[in-house]
């Protein structure tokens, strides 16, 4: 992959001497951040939160693809550039990253440790679907900023003087459109669920302009109508829905303006919260292109801009020009992530056997959308776990990914109990239970009826098989003479 034309992205092949590597697949970059997907987002700031200063750890960054298991993945690397550790979620990722040192102040502070889980609860639970609304329910967000982002491979290359031909003959390795759509069905599935897919933004209503207009072109009069025409009550409907939008983001954002004033927020070193706020707000800020329909974003430059300038901060702090490397795809596959299980317990699995049963493998397809709500682990601000604590399994499914395994496994067990009921009471396949006593008359019986069977065939062989002696001929000759003799006499 060459070097993107971005100041602050790099390109590397090669791990330096003496370090280790980590990894990152991610999805969604933009010219200006990392990735524009929240998730993958925080995954990669919370590492270079934890190791931007470690010389013996560097970061790779690599654009994920639909042959992985989960997105995030984070894959560790040793000095030999073999896989030790393969992390498939993003909990898993936060663990790794508190046993370096990441919310170390946490550990001391009990007070600070509470407030700190309580907004990590309410990010997760109310941010979080906000700023995916912003990216997928809106569909000229969508066609504009989120879809090419989630398609690209690599940092997009926003440099005006790249030739045509260039950029043509790099869209096969470039361009991924499936997964887009693929994580807008998930997230409308669960936008729907808390009432926010496409509130403050439809299709109709830009349709039912279009049309308007066109009829005004054209010299057609429309009817009089009394009250509000249907254009009329959608653009009035749209206000109502981005006012409610809106209400609902400024609850959360005067909870973190609040944090921010109190220093719960930006105490000097970037933190888990910091990052998480970064990576939930910083895809509506600072998205390139920007987001046409900027409801959310310019709520935050207006009303709150101690909390843009924050934003733009920590951007400055963590991704410092020239401090993002990328991986290209052709160094990445020489060492796939796919050799030890998530903690490096063994070997991981998957496969076609991952879509059978749910226990088994490292994730089925639904497992694939980034966008989780449980992204934060009790544990994680315990004391810093042993370098073999580590490596020991984990269980990263949510509640919900749960559900939906245990339903397909039920799912399944209930088709092969339905297809085996089916075949006995069809009469296919008949099962009989009998007694020793019945199985031993049958025995007999049948052994009658094959004597029986042989006596039948002696009789027959006997009475197809006579012996005629000579003068038995005879007679039978003399007999036909005499008939013959009769007959001409009778002529």
């Amino acid at each position: 992959m060459s070097a993107s034309t971005e100041p602050w992205v790099s390109s590397t092949s090669t791990a330096l001497y003496g370090s280790k590597s980590l990894r990152l697949y991610i999805w969604g970059a933009t010219p200006t951040l990392p990735s524009l997907d929240p998730t993958s987002l925080y995954a990669a700031t919370i590492l270079y939160a934890t190791f931007s200063s470690n010389p013996q750890f560097q970061i790779q960054l690599v654009s994920a693809t639909t042959s992985l298991p989960r997105v995030p993945l984070l894959q560790v690397l040793d000095e030999n550039n073999l896989t030790s550790e393969v992390h498939t979620s993003i909990e898993s990722i936060l663990s790794f990253c508190v046993a370096f040192g990441l919310d170390s102040a946490l550990q001391t502070d009990a007070e600070l440790n509470a407030k700190t889980l309580a907004l990590h609860a309410l990010l997760d639970d109310q941010l979080l679907d906000l700023t995916l609304h912003s990216l997928f329910s809106l569909p000229p967000n969508y066609r504009t900023t989120t879809a090419p982002a989630y398609s690209s491979i690599g940092p997009l290359d926003s440099n005006p003087s790249s030739s045509t031909l260039a950029k043509i003959a790099s869209l096969p390795l470039r361009f991924q459109p499936s997964i887009p759509s693929r994580l807008r069905n998930a997230v409308e599935t669960r936008l729907t669920a808390v009432g926010l897919w496409g509130l403050g933004g439809k299709e109709a209503s830009a349709q039912s302009g279009e049309a308007d207009d066109l009829a005004a072109r054209a010299g057609i009069i429309p009817t009089k109508k009394r009250g509000l025409g249907a254009t009329q009550k959608e653009a009035v409907r749209e206000e109502f829905e981005k006012s409610k939008l809106t209400r609902q983001a400024s609850e959360v954002l005067e909870v973190l303006d609040s944090a921010l004033e109190s220093k719960v927020l930006s105490r000097g070193e970037v933190g888990s919260l910091d990052a998480k706020v970064f990576s939930y707000l910083a895809p509506l800020l600072l998205a390139h292109p920007k987001l046409p329909i900027d409801t959310l974003p310019r709520l935050i430059s207006t009303r709150y801009p101690k909390l843009a300038e924050y934003l733009s901060q920590t951007k400055e702090k963590l991704y410092q020009e020239g401090g993002v490397q990328w991986l290209s795809q052709s160094e990445a596959i020489k060492t796939p992530p796919t050799t030890v299980a998530e903690g490096g317990s063994g070997g991981e699995g998957g496969g076609l056997w991952s879509y059978i049963w749910p226990s088994f493998g490292g994730g089925g397809l639904e497992s694939k959308a980034s966008f989780t709500t449980n992204t934060l682990p009790q544990a994680q601000y315990q004391s810093n776990q042993s370098s073999g604590a580590r490596r020991k399994p984990n269980s990263s499914a949510s509640p919900e990914d749960r559900k939906l395994k245990w339903g397909r496994a039920v799912w399944i067990c209930s088709a092969v109990v339905g297809l085996v009921g089916y075949t006995f009471a069809s009469g296919i396949v008949s099962v009989r239970i009998v007694s020793p006593d019945q199985i031993e008359e049958e025995e007999e019986e049948e052994g009658e009826e094959e004597e029986e069977a042989e006596e039948e065939d002696v009789e027959d062989e006997e009475q197809g098989w006579q012996f005629q002696s000579e003068e038995d001929m005879e007679d039978e000759l003399e007999e036909e003479m005499e008939m013959d003799e009769e007959e001409e006499d009778e002529y």
